[in-house]
């Protein structure tokens, strides 16, 4: 299964605080929000989205925001990201923190010696 090794930052902020590591590609958007919101120390208090290949996705809820995709039925891997692909999280839409997100690098395999990579949980 492909792993991406991803580089996130906070956008508009100095000094840049940012995270990288590696994701497996079977992980959903859902598990990756949570993985997000402990990466940053966050507490999941907001809405959230992604914006990825011109399309949203977040949770819905009625009454408010309404998205096509289940976050937690699509993974990363359905995007088929490439090298340097780019694609945005926004955190709390009051405040508007967003969050960059780059691809540095689509792995098919990682070598035994290499850093961890946070698989695929919680992911129905």
């Amino acid at each position: 299964m492909t792993v991406y090794k991803v580089k996130v930052a906070i956008r508009d902020i100095s000094p840049m605080i940012w995270r990288r590591f590696r994701i497996h590609g079977g992980m959903s958007l859902g598990a990756f929000h949570f993985l997000l919101q402990f990466a940053f120390g966050w507490d999941n208090y907001h809405l959230h989205s992604f914006h990825i290949h011109g399309k949203d996705y977040g949770i819905s809820y009625e009454g408010g925001l309404g998205f096509y995709d289940n976050p937690w039925s699509v993974s990363l891997a359905s995007f088929q990201f490439e090298n340097r692909d780019k694609f945005t999280y926004e955190y709390n839409f009051y405040r508007h923190w967003l969050l960059d997100i780059r691809i540095e690098a689509v792995e098919s395999r990682i070598p035994m010696n290499s850093t961890p990579c946070c698989h695929p949980f919680m992911t129905t």
